[in-house]
């Protein structure tokens, strides 16, 4: 008996897509939101375009401990200051799309490339304002886990971050009189995995259930919770260098960070557009995100870092 099957007439049946494209998980802005915002306008023409923005920090004057003479004025204090420059440089990203790609994909172009080059903008900005606090390199700004004095020691995961070490770096902030960006509490910036290894620890002093606050305004991105002093921020953007330590184990850096630790100077933010077409036919059209902007350290002082390894890294 003649059957009239998908084998018999081939091609009319064809593999379906789906038009509802997936994405990959791309983080926020987490070190971004803690930088000391200046901007200026070319409008108002401060600074000239082209210069980098100075931030001026004025020192303390020394503490009058000393009782005043009752028949002679005293003598006057200079005023000094401390001037931290942060370049402006550009940043961006472009897509070029074609419009028979446009036309033709059973996905949604337009929507599809906007949302990739806005996770990159997003991605890009807060690793350009991690950078700043990279840069601080001092002995005095950091510490290694597990009181070791170099990561080449590192040779697994024991070398992780404890509660001891958490406390240890508030102190360094505190007795550095270090103001907190809230009033409250400093800020600690983590990767997942040494985060996971924070919250395993048993013992005396060891994490406890998160501060529940009063007032929730103004809460972090990525904000997990309070502990010994620091608002803690999970974030995939903590630097983790692979190999970096010992071997092969993966090396986390920790941050720890007070009031004015870094700088942000923008002259235009970033932002998206969408520009073209410029070819003959108009057949082109380019989606981007560009900012002329800058992070830059402001107070070595106020980001005290910690290297680590951790159970859940790489330690092979």
């Amino acid at each position: 008996m003649a059957k009239t099957s998908t084998t018999t007439l081939t091609g009319l049946v064809q593999t379906a897509y789906s038009k509802a494209v997936e994405f990959s998980f791309q983080p926020q802005l987490y070190f971004a939101q803690f930088a000391q915002y200046k901007q200026w306008s070319i409008n108002d023409g401060d600074p000239m375009p082209g210069n980098t923005v100075t931030f001026t920090i004025f020192n303390n004057l020394t503490a009058a401990t000393g009782a005043l003479s009752e028949t002679t004025d005293p003598t006057a204090e200079t005023l000094g200051k401390t001037q931290v420059d942060v370049s402006l440089a550009e940043y961006g990203k472009l897509v070029t799309t074609t419009t028979k790609l446009r036309t033709l994909s059973f996905a949604n172009i337009d929507l599809s490339v906007g949302r990739v080059v806005g996770d990159n903008m997003g991605v890009s900005v807060d690793l350009i304002a991690r950078a700043a606090l990279d840069s601080q390199t001092g002995s005095d700004y950091i510490k290694y886990a597990s009181a070791s004095n170099a990561t080449g020691v590192f040779d697994g995961a024991g070398y992780r971050l404890t509660a001891a070490d958490v406390r240890y770096a508030r102190n360094r902030l505190a007795r550095g009189n270090v103001p907190k960006p809230d009033g409250q509490f400093y800020v600690a910036v983590a990767h997942p995995d040494t985060i996971h290894d924070l919250r395993a620890e048993t013992g005396n002093g060891a994490w406890r259930t998160p501060k529940e606050y009063v007032d929730p305004v103004e809460i972090y991105n990525g904000e997990i919770g309070a502990f010994e002093g620091f608002r803690f921020v999970e974030t995939t953007n903590a630097a983790v260098e692979t190999d970096g330590a010992s071997g092969t184990v993966d090396l986390y850096t920790n941050y720890f960070v007070g009031w004015q630790a870094s700088g942000y100077a923008e002259g235009l933010p970033p932002a998206m557009g969408i520009s073209g077409p410029f070819d003959a036919m108009q057949r082109l059209m380019n989606v981007y995100w560009y900012g002329l902007f800058g992070f830059g350290e402001l107070r070595s002082e106020a980001c005290y870092k910690l290297y680590t390894s951790s159970s859940v890294g790489a330690n092979s």
